[in-house]
């Protein structure tokens, strides 16, 4: 009863709640951003056109446009993709949804594109029922769907600021923005600039360039900048990526474990997105795996058509691994050769 109500009031106080939802880990994308993904220089992976929700509260769907506008160069439906947020609930709520919603109605029905459900005159609520979208809009909305969404986690020695700064740059190519928030209101991360000398995330605002101020961060001509301190206490990060949901979830499945078919003795470390080939089980050992192809409580045995579906990486080398100098060691030691 205690954590129903305290759900309940962190809605009714806030708008925006900061679900969890531990499927997929952005990790399983390309590998952990380390400091080494950090930059010290500006950059944004977007020249977004601003949106400006008015007084509705649909700055989730705002997130969602800004977000397809970078990867499709194109004007789309903020309102569409906050009613499809709602759809995904199952009804309308009275007052804003969660990122995290928004995140599923992108990857489970789409995101139509703006002239196919503009936002105008017949208000809020009618624009948040998703059964409004005309046939055509509800069409093009499959056009656009996002293929999986991703957590972002905080690697360990990383907070929040640098986690989310490191993630920017790395997928700079990918034109993936973060979308977050804090107070009840999503923001959406698109890069980081220098600002009086201080370097600081910088966000795309949902009010055009009416430059609401909140409690955190600094709001400029629609833009709004954080600081660490302040980006230190924004909600977990999701981003949408174009991976096939079902790739994405082998890849979690299997996410740092030995595999094998069953009908081979060949075995690969699922890791980084990739499959990596093991030679031998000093290369194992090497990597921090034990490997033994007969063994199932050591290897998990998956189907061909799994197997296909996950991009070869690079071959594990001996000397790569993390254990490999204990290995240098024990082989000295009871003169064995590697």
């Amino acid at each position: 009863m205690f954590e129903i109500l305290k759900s309940w009031f962190k809605t009714y106080k806030n708008g925006l709640v900061d679900e969890q939802d531990n499927s997929f880990g952005a990790h399983l994308i390309r590998g952990h951003v380390t400091k080494d993904d950090v930059v010290d220089k500006d950059f944004q992976v977007m020249k977004p056109v601003l949106i400006n929700q008015g007084n509705t509260d649909f700055c989730v769907g705002c997130s969602r446009a800004y977000g397809a506008q970078a990867t499709e160069s194109q004007l789309m439906s903020w309102a569409g993709a906050y009613a499809m947020a709602c759809r995904i609930l199952g009804y309308v709520p009275d007052y804003g949804t969660s990122i995290l919603s928004m995140c599923k109605g992108a990857v489970v029905h789409g995101t139509p594109e703006e002239k196919y459900y503009k936002y105008g005159i017949k208000g809020r609520n009618w624009f948040a029922n998703w059964r409004n979208i005309p046939d055509e809009g509800l069409t093009n909305a499959e056009k656009h769907k996002a293929k999986s969404y991703y957590r972002i986690y905080e690697p360990f020695g990383m907070d929040r600021f640098d986690t989310f700064r490191a993630y920017l740059n790395k997928f700079a190519d990918k034109k993936i923005v973060i979308h977050t928030g804090v107070d009840g209101h999503a923001v959406t991360l698109i890069g980081q600039k220098t600002v009086s000398g201080e370097l600081k995330l910088v966000a795309v605002d949902s009010y055009g360039d009416r430059s609401i101020n909140y409690r955190i961060g600094r709001s400029i001509d629609g833009f709004r900048y954080f600081t660490r301190a302040e980006a230190n206490q924004l909600f977990n990060g999701y981003i949408l990526f174009d991976m096939e949901r079902e790739l994405a979830e082998i890849l979690n499945q299997y996410d740092n474990k030995v595999i094998k078919l069953e009908s081979d003795t060949k075995c690969y470390l699922v890791k980084e997105g990739t499959k990596h080939y093991i030679k031998s089980e000093e290369i194992a050992w090497s990597h921090n795996h034990l490997l033994a192809p007969y063994d199932g409580k050591l290897t998990e045995t998956i189907t061909e058509i799994e197997l296909n579906k996950i991009p070869d990486g690079e071959e594990l080398k001996l000397e790569s691994g993390e254990n490999y100098f204990i290995l240098l060691r024990i082989a000295e030691k009871y003169k064995i050769k590697l």
